[in-house]
């Protein structure tokens, strides 16, 4: 178990790690696709892909590291300067606001061991369930009067809200029905299947690396980026969806909203949409991205006195929510 902690894991010989990651496979029922080195933003990782039904996972070693954001993002470029400044009021301070804004939604600082991971690459929606022509005529026989018009259309893709999504892919149309599902069915039907999710420590060592920035890669935002929603080139290879350092495509959409292992529901990775709809520009568009930003969802509205109060709707969105599945390795 010490061999899988980075401090260990990275001077081990590359023969050994290849033995260790092939045990891993075996342990987990897995397919071990490939072996790979993952690097971004400085950091670099030596792991294996694998499969488990049609889903990729890596091997991520466990590690001590500090996590959390305080203070004030440094050197930030002319760029982002205006587009905080232009949120402000003439009487407020840029530096007195953004402090408050990252005490406010940042996780604090603080040392954790992280243990090691097995860990899903790709988000999973929730409440979307793949389906067929069958359950279809079952779930609604008015729907495929929908399908057929859809199938006979130029669009590729139909979504009625919280019910059908038909997608063209190829010669075929995949079909998916809306199943409500709440946080506390959702982390249940992980536990039968032996998952779970990342927690809050595990989530941000997973997105940032135990990094002190802002941003895995800095303090700024990189505005040679290709962006979602703010690109400047006319191709649809998004910098942010690669994989980083452990082989994972994490926090690369602000409208998704990644659910974490949390006493109450909790999201990282997004704030679904909510400073890009906006119209606060790329910085503060991206700023929930960061490995330490956590989103909360907002409380009910008092219909009193039209105070917020601390009573959670626990049913997840099947449009923005999304999660993805770890094995701690060793429990």
């Amino acid at each position: 178990m010490e061999n899988l902690y980075n401090e260990t894991y990275s001077l081990l010989p590359i023969e050994e790690k290849k033995e260790i990651l092939e045990n891993l496979a075996k342990k987990y029922n897995m397919e071990l696709l490939r072996f790979e080195t993952f690097s971004k933003y400085s950091k670099s990782t030596f792991t294996a892909v694998f499969k488990y039904k049609e889903s990729e996972f890596v091997f991520v070693p466990g590690d001590t590291v500090t996590l959390g954001y305080e203070g004030l993002p440094k050197n930030l470029s002319d760029e982002t300067l205006k587009s905080l400044k232009y949120c402000l009021d003439e009487t407020e301070d840029l530096d007195t606001v953004l402090g408050e804004y990252i005490r406010d939604n940042f996780s604090k600082l603080r040392k954790v061991t992280i243990k090691p991971m097995l860990v899903e690459r790709e988000l999973q929606t929730v409440a979307w369930k793949k389906s067929n022509l069958d359950e279809l005529k079952e779930f609604d026989s008015d729907l495929l009067k929908d399908y057929n018009e859809f199938k006979s259309s130029n669009y590729n893709r139909l979504t009625l809200d919280e019910t059908a999504r038909f997608t063209k892919v190829g010669n075929d149309i995949e079909i998916e029905l809306y199943d409500d599902i709440s946080y506390e069915e959702l982390c249940e039907n992980l536990k039968d299947e032996g998952f779970s999710l990342a927690n809050l420590d595990e989530w941000e060592y997973l997105c940032g690396g135990g990094c002190r920035t802002l941003f895995p890669w800095g303090d700024d935002l990189d505005y040679n980026m290709n962006l979602l929603y703010f690109s400047k080139k006319d191709n649809d290879k998004y910098d942010l969806e690669e994989p980083n350092f452990f082989g994972l495509s994490i926090a690369y959409d602000p409208y998704k909203m990644e659910i974490i292992e949390a006493d109450e529901l909790t999201f990282k990775g997004g704030d679904g949409g909510c400073n890009i709809c906006g119209g606060f520009g790329e910085f503060l568009g991206y700023l929930s991205c960061s490995p330490y930003y956590t989103q909360k969802p907002v409380g009910a509205i008092n219909i009193v006195d039209d105070s917020i109060v601390n009573e959670y709707d626990d049913e997840l969105d099947g449009d923005f929510n999304f999660y993805r599945r770890i094995i701690r390795i060793g429990e």
